[in-house]
């Protein structure tokens, strides 16, 4: 009976959330949105339109910050919807115009944001209102020559996934960036998403031990009535891409494998179409190998219901996480009993999976970005990194190695 007394206060610390204990090394995922781009201020000049500006450092304490900042956007989409609601709630950010082929649209669009200019011509937009950001949503195919000549106008640009058709064509465009000293920020969303966020701030704590494996298996319904990618009469800009519909979503996978595992050696992949789908390719499958773990990346139109899921495997820990959810939960070895850890993960498990799925009901209710929650986050950093001369978020090196590892998963697709 004494030794159950003693074990009781032990088992509470234990389920208490890792926020909570003593010594817990867990970031509050509010507090890491806030400070990162400051903490990871570098004491040279950084990549961006304000390198010029970066105001003096007193360490690694920025003292200034530039101010307001001018975005525009060039594509009214349903992406560009989401860009400009994020924008609208950053401080020290003033939307000057939005574009597209469409006057309608992007006479709406402007209209529905607030925007006071609108243009149909992005180079006249580039010269009249001389942004400091652009963000580019618009098909894959035009993201090349829109990025190219923003660039080339001396802008930062954000451009949505993927960044260009080519690898070739990424690498032209991280060079004029590192030529023209301004950013290019590839939509690296999911990396953001408070659960990738939380995982890796365990990882860089040491809490997690060393990752020795990731899975990323993303399960989207694209076959459904009325999906973008299944309508035969306006054929998706994607289906003329390599990996057809599937290439759309290849970047999601590939920048998740690279913040676990970095640059790859070697790939192995396996197309598919099953059940006699529409689609040229409706499943995927590829193990990517890294310099000390490895990942398994997969996408499924077949597989029910829609989900995203991460899985990472550490010498310490392993993670799971819905990244379409706020789900995130946690197994671990703990002190004490070893004959206890199943309860203790499990009694967590439970207690994390409760709280998540009022957390995800929230989500739908009161308005919040949702399953877009990575990318609010991600504009958020690329503003104050800006802003205050900071590091950017995703580097020039990251959107050349994501590219990378998605060129060699398609080059293994076979010609129809």
């Amino acid at each position: 009976m004494a030794k159950g007394r003693e074990i009781l206060p032990w088992l509470a610390i234990q389920l208490a959330p890792i926020s909570q204990r003593a010594g817990g090394n867990f970031l509050d995922a509010d507090r890491l949105a806030r400070e990162s781009a400051v903490d990871k201020a570098r004491s040279s000049a950084p990549i961006g339109s304000i390198a010029a500006d970066a105001a003096e450092r007193a360490g690694d304490r920025l003292i200034a910050k530039r101010g307001l900042l001018r975005a525009a956007l060039i594509g009214t989409g349903q992406i560009a919807r989401q860009h400009l609601a994020c924008l609208r709630e950053l401080p020290d950010v003033e939307v000057v115009a939005v574009c597209d082929l469409s006057r309608a649209r992007a006479e709406c669009m402007a209209e529905r944001f607030d925007v006071a200019a609108f243009f149909t011509d992005s180079a006249a937009l580039l010269s009249e209102m001389r942004p400091d950001v652009v963000h580019i949503t618009t098909p894959p195919a035009s993201h090349f020559p829109l990025a190219m000549a923003a660039l080339e106008f001396g802008t930062n640009v954000i451009v949505e996934k993927p960044a260009a058709l080519a690898y070739a064509d990424v690498e032209a465009l991280t060079k004029k960036a590192l030529e023209r000293g301004v950013a290019f920020i590839e939509d690296h969303n999911y990396v953001f998403n408070r659960a990738t966020r939380q995982i890796r701030e365990l990882i860089a704590s040491g809490e997690f031990g060393e990752v020795t494996h990731v899975e990323a298996f993303l399960c989207l319904n694209i076959l459904r009535a009325g999906s973008p990618f299944s309508d035969p009469n306006l054929p998706h800009p994607s289906l003329s891409m390599p990996g057809a519909a599937i290439s759309d979503f290849l970047t999601h996978l590939a920048s998740l494998a690279f913040v676990f595992i970095g640059d790859h050696r070697w790939v192995h992949t396996n197309w598919s179409n099953r059940f006699s789908s529409p689609l040229r390719f409706s499943e995927f499958r590829a193990l990517v190998g890294g310099e000390h773990a490895t990942a398994m990346l997969s996408f499924s139109a077949n597989t029910r219901p829609d989900a995203f899921w991460l899985r990472v495997y550490g010498t310490k820990m392993q993670a799971v996480a819905n990244l379409f959810e706020t789900r995130l939960t946690l197994s671990r070895l703990h002190g004490g009993p070893k004959s206890l850890n199943p309860l203790i993960n499990a009694l967590r498990e439970s207690r994390d999976l409760s709280k998540s799925a009022f957390q995800t009901l929230l989500w739908k209710l009161n308005g919040s970005p949702g399953t877009y929650e990575g990318l609010w986050d991600l504009l958020a950093r690329v503003y104050r990194a800006l802003n205050y001369g900071a590091e950017m978020p995703v580097s020039i090196d990251q959107v050349i190695a994501v590219n990378r590892l998605v060129s060699d998963l398609v080059a293994e697709v076979r010609p129809p």
